[in-house]
């Protein structure tokens, strides 16, 4: 018997008890002490079916315990390693109806500035919780975001504990700005068959370099634009961040003009995952830590530093 269940039985006892003889409500009542007990060593209710599009809210859920919850996730749910052998209900900006329709999800969470199409959504608002998770990329937009994930998964004290621990480690991080000299920092983002792009104005990236003070090259351009190595030359960045939609991706033999660069004379060129950086998850003090750390050309000796192309990688 469900809780649910034993509930309304034990209100339809009460019931009987009330409409009952006297003599009889003895006999009914002890019925009553009987359904108690059953109810309190009942499971609990069965968590909550929920769908997840958006890699950074996918790790939220992790980071806050809540993942025996999770059914299915979107392709950018990578992060952690666990994420991955759940069913995939594809791209994040071309969800399915009927995919996500027939998981039968109690919930869906969706990043609230990737999800789509927006007929999508309407219409499986139709049948489902769809809910948008907050898409502010900035430290204090993680804590909101980490905010509203624990409220929908019922997580609300690990929520708070884990605000907790991003405040401190945002506090550390700010502790060490801003920058005397702050480098002219060149973003790209390699993306498989998109090649590789460069990082203009109103980018996650841009949003990375402001949360640590640092100014982008790339000044005169808004969003995504291909590489080239003309471009690469001209902009001559002091220090080049790379993010990798898959580990790997980025060839060095392809960009000679990057060894030519400041950035590439000095070494200071970080390699790292595309959702660490850009993903504005739980991770973001650890992505803002390694772009510090080779920003202010501290803690060098803390990270693997590999040799390629006659250039130093900090991978």
């Amino acid at each position: 018997m469900t809780s649910e269940a034993m509930s309304d039985a034990i209100s339809d006892t009460i019931s009987d008890i009330m409409k009952s003889r006297p003599a009889k409500r003895t006999v009914v009542a002890v019925r009553v002490p009987l359904l108690l007990a059953c109810l309190l060593l009942a499971p609990p209710a069965l968590a909550q079916r929920l769908v997840v599009a958006g890699g950074a809210v996918t790790e939220m859920v992790y980071a806050l315990g809540a993942q025996d919850q999770l059914i299915a996730v979107d392709d950018t749910s990578v992060w952690p390693p666990a994420a991955r052998a759940l069913p995939k209900i594809g791209y994040v900006r071309e969800l399915p109806v009927e995919g996500i329709v027939s998981l039968r999800p109690d919930k869906v969470l969706v990043s609230a500035d990737e999800a789509g199409p927006a007929r999508t959504l309407r219409q499986l608002e139709r049948v489902t919780t769809v809910v948008p998770i907050t898409a502010t990329n900035s430290p204090e937009g993680v804590l909101a975001r980490a905010q509203q994930v624990a409220k929908e998964t019922g997580r609300v004290e690990a929520g708070a504990a884990l605000v907790a621990e991003l405040q401190a480690a945002f506090a550390r991080i700010n502790e060490r700005l801003p920058l005397a000299q702050p480098p002219r920092v060149l973003c790209l983002l390699s993306a498989g068959g998109h090649g590789v792009r460069l990082a203009g104005q109103d980018t996650k990236a841009q949003a990375l370099l402001d949360s640590l003070g640092l100014p982008n090259a790339v000044r005169d351009q808004r969003g995504y634009r291909p590489l080239s190595s003309e471009a690469l030359l001209a902009l001559a960045p002091d220090m080049v961040i790379i993010a990798e939609a898959r580990p790997g991706e980025f060839r060095a033999d392809d960009w000679p003009a990057l060894a030519m660069t400041p950035a590439g004379r000095a070494g200071r060129i970080l390699v790292a995952d595309s959702m660490l950086l850009l993903g504005f998850g739980p991770r973001l003090p650890e992505a803002m830590t390694q772009v510090l750390d080779v920003a202010s050309g501290a803690g060098e000796a803390d990270v693997e530093i590999e040799r390629e192309g006659g250039m130093a990688w900090s991978r």
